[in-house]
């Protein structure tokens, strides 16, 4: 069995989206519903409700995923 980050299982779907409001409403339901921690979620949370392109929520969660999995610069 493999384990995945919750970032990563955020990237597949926010991904494979086809337009900004499914994937941000993806992205919320999956933040709101996680273990992250509190004032991680409560960033990421008002970060993504302020953005209004895919593209703008692609680099997020892409940023999102090295920044958890220690890859960020």
């Amino acid at each position: 069995m493999k384990i995945e980050s919750t970032p990563s299982s955020i990237a597949k779907d926010v991904f494979a989206a086809t337009n900004a409001n499914d994937a941000k409403r993806i992205f919320i339901d999956y933040v709101s519903n996680s273990r992250i921690k509190e004032s991680d979620k409560v960033k990421m949370l008002a970060e993504v409700s302020k953005m209004s392109s895919l593209m703008q929520l692609h680099r997020y969660t892409a940023n999102a995923l090295l920044k958890y999995e220690g890859l960020s610069l």
